[in-house]
């Protein structure tokens, strides 16, 4: 491929360029325009993997509860997925965790954030698939990530809600923190929730994960 600002160099495999030079040579195009087609498809299509069962059983009750939540709301707004949006509807839902309780003081509403929802993306259309196949978008997945690395900062031993919180925040492209920046609190949720941490010994996920 030419040498460009928006292009680095990609090495691939002998027998696979071989095969990327047979395509472009049958259809009459460069091997740059095959390329880049394959890897527009495949990244389409990629779903990183999801957390275990092993690392998901690293969250807490709450916190598992609060994911459980967030797939139920997709059903009401006829959704296939379960996107950053659900999972905050889900952390509202989980009324024990510190994620509510952080959202609730700063005036987050339940009723008022599925309004918000319906508003900017509405219901889905057509036949939504079974609720147990609605997958995680890569948005929500890298909150679930994300999850983990703000537990391991706090040195927590479990993931929880608080934690899940702070990741969507984090992920600023998001559904969620378009919400909570359209309720004018997204600023303010990181200061919040660290404060009701360290009101909980710096630690509050060191909880036990039953």
């Amino acid at each position: 491929m030419p040498s460009s600002s928006d292009r680095k160099r990609l090495e691939v495999p002998t027998h696979l360029y071989d095969q990327l030079v047979e395509i472009a040579v049958d259809e009459d195009r460069t091997v740059a325009s095959v390329v880049q087609e394959i890897l527009s498809a495949g990244l389409a299509a990629y779903e990183p993997a999801l957390q275990s069962d092993r690392e998901i059983a690293r969250f807490t009750a709450s916190a598992r509860a609060a994911l459980s939540y967030a797939r139920e709301e997709t059903i009401p707004l006829n959704h296939n997925y379960i996107g950053t949006e659900h999972i905050l509807l889900g952390l509202l839902r989980a009324e024990d965790g510190i994620a509510a309780q952080v959202l609730t003081t700063l005036g987050v509403d339940l009723d008022r954030c599925r309004e918000f929802i319906g508003f900017m993306i509405g219901r889905g259309r057509g036949v939504a698939s079974a609720v147990e196949h609605r997958r995680f978008v890569p948005r929500a997945r890298k909150t679930l990530r994300l999850a983990m690395e703000e537990a391991e900062r706090a040195d927590a031993a479990f993931v929880g809600t608080e934690h899940l919180l702070l990741a969507l925040i984090r992920v600023d492209d998001g559904m969620a923190a378009k919400i909570l920046g359209s309720l004018s609190v997204l600023g303010a949720v990181r200061k919040e929730t660290l404060q009701v941490m360290r009101q909980f010994g710096d630690n509050a996920a060191r909880v036990t994960a039953v």
